[in-house]
This record gives C-alpha cells, sequence and structure tokens, in this order.
C-alpha cells in the first residue's frame, strides 16, 4: 500500500536530519518504528499509531521510511541477530541449572537436618 502524503511533522531523531513524517488516515502523524522480521531487520517504517491498540481501529496506513537493504546486509544482520539469541537463551539455561542446583541443596540440606524426626 503506497502512502499519501497529506501533511506532514518534522521532528529530529538522534543526530539525523529532520523526519518529515506523514499524517496517517486517522489524522496523526504517523508512527517511525523498526522492523525486527528477518526479511527487513533492522529497516524503519511509518505505520498508523493506533495499530496493535485494542481500544482504537487504526487505518492500515505504512509506507517504508528506509531504503531495502541489499541482500548481503539482510544476512548478516540477521545471523547477527540470531548470534544474539542463541547467547541470551544459553546465559538463560546456565542461570536455571545454577538456581536448579541451588535448589536441589536446600532440599538435600532439608532432608539431612530432619532426617531423625
Amino acid at each position: 500500500m503506497e502512502a499519501k502524503k497529506q501533511r506532514s511533522s518534522e521532528w529530529s531523531v538522534g543526530m539525523e536530519e529532520p523526519i518529515s513524517f506523514p499524517i496517517c488516515g486517522c489524522g496523526y502523524p504517523a508512527k517511525l518504528t523498526t522492523s525486527w522480521s528477518n526479511r527487513n531487520s533492522g529497516r524503519r517504517f511509518f505505520g498508523c499509531k493506533n495499530y496493535g491498540s485494542f481500544f482504537h481501529k487504526h487505518c492500515r496506513f505504512f509506507c517504508w521510511y528506509d531504503p531495502p537493504m541489499s541482500t548481503r546486509s539482510r544476512i548478516v544482520l540477521v545471523g547477527l541477530l540470531n548470534k544474539i539469541k542463541a547467547n541470551d537463551i544459553q546465559r538463560r539455561n546456565e542461570r536455571f541449572g545454577w538456581i536448579f542446583l541451588l535448589v536441589v541443596c536446600v532440599v538435600l540440606l532439608w532432608f539431612s537436618m530432619h532426617e531423625g524426626e
């Protein structure tokens, strides 16, 4: 769906040039969001600010802000994101292992203290 630019609001994001925010069908400046899908990781887009809201209907406004990435860039970025996820899973499993070991020690200690009762 191609966006029609009716009016716009200008905002500065970080150290970048001012961004002209298109107005969505709801009449508000569209929200600038970053995609984290495998196909468009890191690519920013404008969307209706009411998207995902339980209380407001959204107008399905959508338009890309960033140009498409090269295939090589996409492959590298997805690889890095997968590596980060794998490291997070490994850290979580290590924490779980220590917690499990601690619980086992506490249970064994409790049983050893109450063995003769």
